[in-house]
């Protein structure tokens, strides 16, 4: 198995364990509780929102494992790759932004993104030097 390979399915764990922590926040969080004041809209799209990003992480971990050589191969494989890695940069953007960094959770954070930007980055930078 070449590096390429490796490195996309590191990415596809680090995405599988951000899809299980996905599917648990409606009880890490106390969703019930926390969100109960919110108008029936804004609850809905929140969760609607948190089921689809659950369903890409799964997705996306699975297409990682199952289709690793497609993804260095195939254009379309390629553009999910960039897609993959702008997700978890906008994520870093997000952590900064909107949580404020904290010197708790950031960093835990930010390194769980930043392995999966590598892993899927890797492949990228590796075929655009070898053509």
């Amino acid at each position: 198995m070449n590096t390429q390979i490796i490195s996309i399915r590191i990415a596809g764990v680090i995405t599988a364990l951000f899809a299980s922590f996905h599917l648990l926040f409606y009880w890490l969080f106390d969703w019930k509780v926390k969100l109960q004041n919110l108008d029936l809209d804004t609850w809905a799209i929140f969760h609607t929102f948190n089921v689809c990003m659950d369903f890409f992480f799964i997705l996306f971990a699975f297409i990682s494992f199952r289709y690793s050589k497609q993804l260095i191969n195939e254009t379309l494989g390629r553009v999910w790759l960039f897609s993959m890695i702008m997700i978890y940069s906008i994520r870093i953007v997000c952590e900064f932004i909107l949580w404020g960094y904290t010197q708790m959770q950031s960093p835990v954070i930010i390194i769980l993104c930043l392995i999966p930007i590598i892993g899927y980055g890797f492949p990228l930078i590796k075929n655009r030097t070898n053509n």
